[in-house]
């Protein structure tokens, strides 16, 4: 290994070297392009950038492909610049032990469809949060996670003529599909990191398209890239959520995103870049590297297997030669047959629900009349998307890919649960089912099975039990039962209606709470009650006293409440109101308000030790509201002297209305005599 300050010290031929380190800093800081110029044969190139910068990487990544990978000189890690060396020069490219160091334990998860996806993330994430990973960094790595596991299981697949299986299938349907080739899942941490690897069976992702994306996220207006099956905007927000992003890929074999988090770093930003590539030769070897699987624990284990020894006889070689020869040109006649003959065909058969319609790739195939249907001329290795449907079922989906010989696929569907609104007259009542309740009327139930019978009792307090027999309709039919109450010999039921509807109704002087019009309620057989509807601003209902009999069950009550004045009754003292003509405004408390009708009403306060104060107003249709305000003073005699109320009756303090008034003293020397006083509000006011 040599180590050189400037470019000139390299002089200016070829560089002779398997891998040259550059740190892209002052002089060398252009230096990239002219390196790349001049290296020879396959070498390779990482590059060291002064502090991280995402557009700084892609733009070097982009410049060739010698270059391996990025790194960041302020978070430089010798160990990370040796194990991305030996990952260049030796091709061991696969597997989390290359980030973690001897002796901390890899986990791993096999993942083969969404709900599986969504347990590997949930596992994932307990594991970082018992390594007592901060919640920053976990949710950094549930997001790299989420968007590794979407483009392994539904972006990388591709069918035998690497056409990708789910590119022409919606977001929504690919989700409910189940993948052949399971996801490998791998994941570690060692207190200071955290590394998480999803590894497909396909090998589909080339370095050209990671780096376009990327490019176009950073300098694009338009970051998302919203074809279906595109990656773009989650490949830049892996880059933005991580310390390091690696991608090994061996073409056609297998490709794997790593994921890295410096759990010892004050904030999150991309240190490390790389793309590593494996190549096979057209012996079925390795390029390079000596022979071993792929890590343990992917379900497509690769041998990488090691030239044959070279010491056997020239007529041993003669011979492997001519059947090299003989294997290759078979190779060539198997490669060009469907070209030239066209892909073989195949038939399917598919089983399913007696009656379910088949599509194949959004086309209507036929019927499968006795549950059976079987599907001819289908190309060989080719994937399809294929659905079944029946009313009164899930459809169910899925994705095909037919081979020589029997091609059996069932699609099981799953019946729509029947629905049956079940209700009473009236509502409110308890449903129980084989002496379970199951919820108070109205209520929708869709647990029963389809073509099912039930018995259901009805209990609502006040009414008789009732028992009804139901007979469940067919999957996804619906059907509605409503159940009539009879009411209880003790009560009677009576319905309350108004014009307009929405009054509240008040018994025997009490609000009812939550009771407003139209509706039903109970009260005692043979006992007198007093219903009253109001609204705001409407002339309240009142109803002459109802005696119900018994088990009384079709009692109505119906009011028209017409627009009205409300008199805003009010008083400084304690007071109670009656005003004329109005039944529900009858010896009422201060304050209260009164609505009445257009036309003259007499308003009288009632004050104790007082004489008899009213006032007469007038309310005019256009009349909202009437302020009738009752303003008093006292008037106390002195003495032995008493202040006449009424005739008849004195005290010695009395309430009047305020201003100057001429009052009856009693008692004393002067015998009784009129006095006159200024009452004052509030206040008390001497009369002798």
């Amino acid at each position: 290994m040599d180590g050189y300050l400037a470019l000139e010290d390299l002089g200016h031929s070829e560089i002779q070297a398997a891998l040259v380190v550059v740190h892209l800093e002052g002089a060398m800081a252009a230096a990239a392009p002219l390196l790349l110029s001049r290296l020879a044969g396959d070498a390779r190139l990482i590059a060291i950038l002064p502090r991280s910068n995402l557009s700084a990487i892609v733009d070097v990544m982009q410049t060739s492909e010698r270059v391996a990978g990025m790194m960041v000189a302020e978070d430089f890690d010798m160990k990370l610049l040796s194990a991305m060396a030996t990952r260049v020069l030796a091709g061991d490219i696969f597997g989390l032990d290359k980030h973690v160091p001897w002796g901390a334990q890899i986990h791993s998860f096999l993942v083969g469809d969404y709900q599986e996806k969504s347990l590997c993330i949930a596992q994932v994430s307990e594991f970082a949060e018992t390594m007592s990973v901060r919640r920053k960094y976990r949710e950094s790595i549930e997001q790299c996670l989420d968007e590794m596991l979407m483009n392994a299981l539904y972006d990388a697949p591709v069918d035998d003529q690497g056409r990708p299986i789910f590119s022409e299938i919606p977001t929504k349907t690919r989700i409910s599909l189940r993948v052949e080739q399971k996801v490998v899942v791998q994941y570690a941490c060692d207190g200071k990191q955290f590394v998480v690897g999803v590894r497909d069976a396909f090998g589909t992702l080339d370095r050209e398209t990671v780096l376009r994306y990327l490019y176009k996220c950073l300098h694009s207006e338009q970051q998302i890239d919203r074809k279906t099956g595109g990656a773009g905007l989650g490949l830049y927000l892996m880059t933005n959520s991580s310390t390091g992003v690696y991608f090994n890929v061996l073409p056609g074999v297998a490709t794997e995103a790593v994921c890295t988090f410096d759990l010892e770093s004050p904030k999150v930003q991309i240190e490390s870049f790389g793309f590593f590539t494996e190549k096979i030769d057209a012996a079925g070897r390795l390029a390079a590297g000596p022979a071993k699987r792929l890590p343990a624990g992917a379900s497509h284990p690769v041998e990488r297997r090691q030239p044959s020894a070279s010491n056997a006889g020239s007529r041993v070689m003669t011979a492997v030669l001519g059947l090299a020869v003989l294997a290759a040109l078979g190779l060539v006649v198997f490669a060009a047959w469907p070209r030239i003959f066209g892909p073989g065909r195949t038939q399917v058969q598919v089983h399913t629900v007696p009656g379910a319609m088949v599509e194949i790739e959004g086309r209507n195939i036929g019927t499968a009349t006795n549950g059976t249907l079987i599907v001819k001329n289908l190309e060989i290795g080719r994937a399809y998307p294929i659905v079944a449907r029946l009313d009164g079922y899930e459809p169910k989906q899925a994705v095909i890919q037919p081979q020589e010989g029997d091609n059996p696929v069932t699609l099981d569907l799953r019946a729509i649960a029947a629905t049956v609104t079940v209700d009473s007259a009236p509502t409110g009542a308890t449903v129980e089912i084989d002496g379970k309740p199951v919820g108070t009327t109205p209520l929708v139930l869709k647990s029963l099975p389809p073509g099912s019978s039930a018995t259901l009792v009805f209990k609502k307090a006040g009414y008789h039990d009732a028992t009804a027999r139901l007979g469940v309709p067919g999957p996804g039919k619906e059907s509605t039962l409503i159940q009539p109450l009879s009411v209880s010999e003790e009560l009677a039921r009576v319905r309350l209606l108004s014009e307009p509807s929405g009054a509240q109704v008040v018994k025997d002087g009490q609000v009812i709470p939550g009771a407003i019009t139209p509706i039903e309620l109970l009260v005692e057989a043979d006992k007198p009650a007093h219903f009253v509807l109001t609204m705001p601003h409407k002339v309240p209902v009142v109803f002459a006293p109802l005696k119900a009999p018994h088990g009384a069950n079709n009692l109505e009550l119906t009011g028209k409440l017409i627009d009205g004045t409300t008199l805003q009754l009010r008083a400084n003292v304690d007071a109670r109101f009656r005003v004329a003509g109005a039944p529900f405004c009858q010896d009422v408390p201060s304050p209260f308000d009164c609505v009445v009708p257009p036309g003259q009403h007499v308003v009288e306060a009632i004050v104790a030790q007082a004489p008899r104060i009213s006032r007469t107003v007038v309310a005019k249709p256009k009349d909202v509201e009437i302020k009738v305000k009752f303003e008093l003073g006292f008037v106390e005699a002195s003495g032995n002297k008493l202040v006449q109320i009424a005739p008849g009756t004195s005290a010695r303090r009395a309430a009047f209305e305020i201003g100057t008034r001429r009052v009856t003293v009693t008692g004393g020397e002067e015998g009784t005599h009129q006095a006159t006083v200024v009452v004052r509000l509030g206040t008390t006011t001497y009369g002798n």
